[in-house]
This record gives C-alpha cells, structure tokens and sequence, in this order.
C-alpha cells in the first residue's frame, strides 16, 4: 500500500474510508512498522497493534451476547436442577467468574 500512496506519504496521517462505513486507520508502532485499526460507528470492529488481532462488540452485539446468555443459563440450570443430586451441587464456575469469557 505504501508503495502504491507513494513512498514518502506517511499512512499513519491517512484514513481510508470503507464500503460498509467503516474507517481504515494505520498506526505507527514502536517494534517499526503500521498496526491497523479498523472503526465502524466509533467501535473497533477489529485492529492490530503488533501483538495479535484483537476486536470489540458493538453496543448491539452486546445486547445480543447478554440475550443469547441469558437463555443458555436459563436452560443449563434447568437441565441441571432437573438431573440428580450430585450434578445439583457441581459449581457453576463459568457463570459466576464472567472474567473467564474476557480471557477466552
């Protein structure tokens, strides 16, 4: 891309417009080097910053993942407390450490 801008453009000072409205972002990193950052409606739909690709949810993948959640528990318990009694008293360990989907 560098090349086809030209070589002494720097493609940290541009910003790429995208079909689907998002916005294509470079950002200069220390190792050397671009990341990549690419926004849609103020969210960072997915962006490189050296270390591996990471993403964030949009306000209303977020209400879907709360929706989806709440029916997967709601369903799970039910199984569960319907099932003998040794299963009943086995830890929800995923349920009660919502950290663990951060890090997942």
């Amino acid at each position: 891309m560098e090349q086809a801008e030209g070589k002494n453009q720097n493609l940290a000072d541009k910003q790429i417009a995208l079909a689907g409205g998002g916005t294509l972002k470079f950002t200069i990193l220390i190792s050397g080097g671009y990341g990549v950052q690419i926004q849609s409606q103020g969210v960072n739909v997915l962006l490189n910053t050296g270390a591996g690709w990471g993403y964030e949810m949009t306000p209303v993948e977020l209400t879907k993942k709360d929706e989806f959640y709440s029916i997967y528990w709601k369903e799970y318990n039910a199984v569960k407390n319907g099932m003998n009694s040794e299963l009943k008293e086995l830890p929800d360990y995923l349920e009660k450490r919502p950290v663990f989907e951060a890090k997942a």
